[in-house]
């Protein structure tokens, strides 16, 4: 009580002032139409405008939601994909050799000699060194570190980068590499020069490690040279990836890898 005396005694003026002029524009909106229409309309008005940015507001703070269910989606679709094209057969969902983890891509370097990803998923999501991570149009890279909630990639536009590739409708493997900085282009080397290559052509994977799945496709051929004394082709890529601008991928998730590396180990003892 002692309070609201000292808060009277100090701002009482104002409180008084403050009162009485809500009371007198009160008094005018009821005892004049005229402003009663206006209050009304301008109240409509203004509620309306914040109705509109209350509303914005919230479809803003969903988007991250609709994103992530998107994504989800999207890799469920991929996911039958890819394990279609990889065996080229029907197969049903219980027996599936690969799974996609949807990620977004937090942190990447396009123009350095050896760039890198960050993906937002790490150990605690599924995910483990040595996995492939694709984008919606081609390769990103392959996991090499991971954290709980977060893994390291390195990139396909990275010196150290070795995939192994075809050109379709051949099955000679290839090793794709980065060599000229560009972030566009790849090198596609060890294609005998016998087999028919032409511009144009669609570069895929091949299926021959457990990291990336066959019959992706990669890119395509931009150009064709063969060295002098060599019997392969030096082919340049055109990725249909544009890594630099890719802001969510897809880790994956191969179910057979250690069954597969297991009995490639027993094999070569």
């Amino acid at each position: 009580m002692q309070n609201i005396f000292l808060l009277f005694a100090r701002f009482g003026t104002h409180i008084t002032f403050l009162f009485f002029t809500v009371l007198s524009f009160l008094l005018i909106v009821k005892y004049n139409k005229t402003q009663e229409a206006i209050f009304i309309n301008s109240s409509n008005y203004y509620a309306n405008k914040l109705d509109s940015r209350t509303s914005r507001w919230q479809n803003y703070l969903s988007l991250q939601e609709v994103n992530d269910s998107l994504a989800r989606h999207n890799a469920e679709l991929m996911e039958h994909f890819i394990n279609f094209k990889s065996t080229e057969s029907v197969i049903s969902d219980s027996t599936l050799q690969y799974d996609l983890l949807p990620a977004k891509v937090v942190r990447s370097t396009y123009n350095l000699r050896n760039n890198h990803l960050t993906l937002g998923i790490g150990k605690k999501h599924g995910v483990e060194r040595d996995m492939g991570v694709l984008s919606e149009d081609g390769i990103l890279g392959i996991v090499k570190n991971v954290s709980a909630d977060f893994s390291h990639v390195i990139s396909i536009l990275n010196s150290q980068t070795r995939i192994s590739c075809t050109v379709k409708p051949y099955a000679y493997p290839g090793n794709l590499i980065w060599k000229n900085l560009d972030p566009k282009h790849m090198t596609l080397e060890s294609i005998p020069k016998h087999v028919a290559i032409s511009i144009g052509d669609t570069v895929v994977t091949n299926g021959y490690s457990t990291i990336f799945p066959a019959n992706i496709e990669v890119g395509t051929v931009a150009e064709v040279k063969t060295d002098r004394g060599s019997s392969n082709y030096n082919i340049k890529v055109a990725l249909f990836n544009n890594v630099a601008n890719t802001k969510r991928g897809y880790v994956i998730k191969n179910n057979l890898a250690n069954q597969q590396k297991t009995l490639e180990n027993i094999s070569n003892e």
